[in-house]
């Protein structure tokens, strides 16, 4: 059975969320209801020609019952032909960075502290109403100035001024400067609710905490816990075009992305219906849409409506801008063996076999390796970037399979174990974007999105082009 529109569940005011976002939100929850077809998307084997017949293989990507023929979930991106510059590089602590941090959240935490004393200090109640109208027209502000802080460092690492490395603290340190203006704001409104006779505008402050809720993602997450100290170096992947930026990265067993397009956000625009945002989410994500979805949640308010759904094979915020009407930011987790590789490219040597598993640039590869009987095999495993210097990724470990971030160009993968070396040409393919109907021209999506004039989705087979990047664009060795 199709699953049942998230409209026609109860509609319930879920104030377990409000301080998620710090928005007024109304939560729209439904059931998990019956799927559609959910499928596998591993493709068959595709062998060399002057290969020996390829050896019976485990499945390549993890799978359970009743998930054949899955299909590709799609994801926000910086779009074809704009991106600027990218790279696939190892963080790590560094005692600056992790100072700079710190500072930052110390200072950003001092300057609310300030506020509400200031507001606690004055001595009749019109002052209070003053010095509250005074902090929040300055809250505004300071979200403003955040957004042209991200849009400036992106900006800075296209034209090659900021290393990945910067481009990623400074994300992150937006990421905790939004997280203390939130709670400047659940200050603000606990100021406000004990000033007489001081009405404030509770949309105006939904909408400001749903602004800075895209900003306070789960990769900028793990990022800050890495460059202090407290995680152990992992790999980043970073794509920045006009405006726009994605990162990725693998954390244990899932797959976490956030993607922000600056130039598709209006913030102009009136309050919508919920579900207006519901209709566009829906029309943005069918395959999300049409699958299992344990909880949906949508947050009223202003000029951002950020939609969170938990779904059967992850988890999506998605922000949509309430005047552009799309979906202009995104936070996605998704476990490993969820994930659709359905780009498969193998190659077999005389002791060993290479299977590389392929999603889109950014998104996971896994490789895999085993033996003439199909047993896994321990191994190096290195990557190069088209002619670029081969670097060192680690091993696969005693399952033969190492999970790595795909570049945004074609690579190769090369492999040292059973003492021959393999080498694996793969195409990087492109990622099923979520597209703009300013970006088509028309009503139609892509990669297997149409929309309909009813604001639903249907799916038409439509095949994304390989990324083609202009001349200009930049490229940040994949390495260590």
């Amino acid at each position: 059975m199709r699953a049942l529109p998230v409209i026609a569940a109860a509609l319930l005011v879920c104030s377990a969320v409000v301080g998620a976002t710090g928005g007024l939100p109304t939560s729209v929850v439904g059931s998990a209801a019956a799927t559609a077809d959910d499928p596998t998307g591993v493709s068959s084997p595709l062998p060399e020609r002057d290969a020996p017949p390829p050896a019976a293989l485990p499945p390549a990507v993890a799978q359970t019952s009743g998930q054949a023929g899955r299909q590709q979930i799609n994801v926000l991106d910086v779009p074809p032909g704009s991106v600027e510059r990218w790279g696939v590089e190892e963080q790590y602590v560094d005692l600056g960075p992790a100072l700079g941090l710190s500072t930052n959240a110390t200072t950003n935490r001092l300057r609310t502290l300030a506020m509400v004393e200031r507001v606690e200090a004055a001595n009749t109640t019109a002052d209070r109403r003053d010095r509250l109208r005074t902090a929040l027209i300055d809250l505004e502000r300071q979200v403003d100035q955040l957004d042209e802080r991200q849009t400036a460092a992106v900006a800075a690492y296209g034209r090659g001024e900021l290393s990945a490395r910067e481009l990623l603290v400074s994300l992150v340190r937006v990421s905790i400067a939004a997280e203390e203006l939130n709670d400047r704001r659940s200050r603000i409104e606990a100021l406000a609710a004990d000033t007489r006779g001081f009405d404030i505008n509770r949309g105006r402050l939904a909408s400001i905490g749903n602004r800075l809720s895209a900003f306070t993602g789960p990769v900028r997450a793990h990022a800050q816990t890495v460059l202090r100290g407290e995680a152990a170096p992992h790999r980043f992947y970073i794509a920045t075009g006009p405006q726009s930026v994605t990162v990725t990265t693998i954390l244990d067993d899932t797959y976490i992305r956030e993607s922000y397009r600056g130039d598709l956000r209006n913030g102009e625009g009136d309050a919508i219906e919920l579900e207006v945002a519901l209709d566009i989410v829906s029309s943005s994500y069918p395959v999300i849409w049409n699958t299992t979805r344990e909880q949906t949640q949508v947050f009223g308010g202003g000029e951002t409506y950020p939609v969170r759904i938990a779904h059967s094979r992850g988890d999506l915020t998605a922000f949509v801008d309430s005047n552009a009407r799309v979906v202009y930011a995104e936070h996605q987790r998704r476990p490993l063996a969820s994930m659709v590789a359905d780009q498969r490219v193998e190659r077999a040597g005389e002791n060993i076999r290479v299977v590389v598993n392929q999603t889109y640039p950014g998104g996971p590869s896994q490789i895999r390796v085993v033996d003439d009987e199909g047993e896994p095999v321990d191994a190096a495993i290195s990557l190069a970037v088209e002619t670029g210097t081969p670097r060192q990724l680690g091993t696969t470990g005693d399952d033969g399979v190492l999970w790595t971030l795909s570049p945004y160009r074609q690579y190769t993968v090369t492999v040292d174990g059973r003492g021959e070396s393999v080498d694996v040409v793969v195409d990087p393919g492109a990622p099923p974007r979520v597209k703009a109907q300013a970006e088509t021209g028309d009503t139609g999506g892509e990669n297997g999105n149409e929309t309909a004039t009813n604001g639903t989705a249907t799916p038409n087979g439509t095949v994304t082009p390989t990324p083609t990047p202009t001349s200009a664009a930049l490229a940040d060795v994949y390495h260590r």
